[in-house]
């Protein structure tokens, strides 16, 4: 019988395993958190049927729709 080589052995340079990406993809998500609590109250504009943005409670009309139209000037294909 031929014994069972490590997975460690057989993987290539620079291959990343699942546990790795399970690890990365959680601390993203930790992060984000991190930021969306840091950031405060937030309110959703929506911008089309399918396309909503977040932006601080704190903001005056003014400034919404100052990036309410930098947004669809800057993403005009994506809305």
């Amino acid at each position: 019988m031929a014994a069972k080589q490590s997975s460690s052995i057989n993987r290539k340079e620079g291959e990343i395993t699942r546990s790795e990406r399970t690890s990365a993809t959680q601390q993203a998500e930790s992060v984000l958190k991190n930021v969306k609590e840091k950031n405060g109250a937030v309110i959703h504009v929506i911008i089309s049927e399918r396309t909503t943005i977040e932006l601080p409670a704190h903001l005056s009309q003014e400034e919404i729709d100052a990036r309410v139209d930098k947004y669809i000037r800057l993403h005009k294909s994506k809305i």
